[in-house]
């Protein structure tokens, strides 16, 4: 299951901007819970993944919420990272810490990011954008740079959404599309949906041809 659009998004923030100024500290729905001991249990294609928070920290005056486990990459790449998000007036971000990865017999990391996943007091159509540079090394290969791109876009707010039987209220759909180059050249784009509810998180997101599903959730 990867909860993010593809392993573009493991990178350095540069920079974010929004495309229409809008009162952040007007929000006041809170779309993703975060307490320590919260927990979601999403489903893709018949497994099952539950992805805790598991301890809070005070980093230069904002907390920082860690998750156990945030994604899992493909067969032919695995990775692991630590996760943990963030909410500062209506904006939440993810940080990503640099990512272990093994491909074809050989080790490497990924260079760790963080940026705004979701503006909750946008309107629809609304978006926000940022940039990013992605560093991979390889043992024994030079390092390879990334840049990235990417555009969010709300899509409809205050709907009303059914995942696995249970209906959910006060939902926000948006879209994250990234656009990513190496060296100059365009290295081609992609694009994930997500579905929010307010007071549970993540309902559904979809990536690709696959999509995951909110299975069950506990709140502390």
């Amino acid at each position: 299951m990867t909860l993010f659009v593809s392993a573009s998004l493991f990178t350095s923030c540069s920079s974010d901007s929004e495309n229409e100024e809008q009162n952040p500290e007007t929000s006041q729905n809170d779309y993703w819970p975060t307490a320590v001991g919260n927990q979601w249990v999403l489903n893709q294609g018949g497994n099952e993944t539950t992805m805790k928070i598991l301890s809070a920290q005070n980093v230069n005056g904002e907390t920082y919420f860690k998750f156990d486990k945030f994604i899992t990459a493909s067969s032919e790449v695995s990775g692991s990272a630590s996760a943990s998000i963030k909410k500062v007036q209506g904006d939440y971000y993810i940080k990503m810490d640099d990512i272990n990865i093994s491909a074809n017999g050989f080790t490497g990391k990924i260079s760790g990011y963080e940026f705004i996943f979701f503006k909750d007091y946008l309107d629809v159509n609304k978006t926000w954008t940022g940039s990013y540079t992605q560093v991979t090394t390889y043992t024994g290969i030079p390092s390879i740079t990334t840049n990235v791109e990417y555009t969010g876009t709300i899509i409809e707010k205050g709907a009303t959404a059914t995942v696995k039987n249970v209906t959910y209220k006060d939902v926000v759909k948006f879209t994250l599309t990234l656009e990513t180059s190496m060296e100059g050249q365009s290295a081609g784009s992609t694009d994930a949906e997500y579905w929010v509810a307010k007071g549970v998180g993540v309902i559904k997101f979809s990536f690709n041809d696959t999509s995951s599903e909110l299975v069950s959730y506990k709140l502390k």
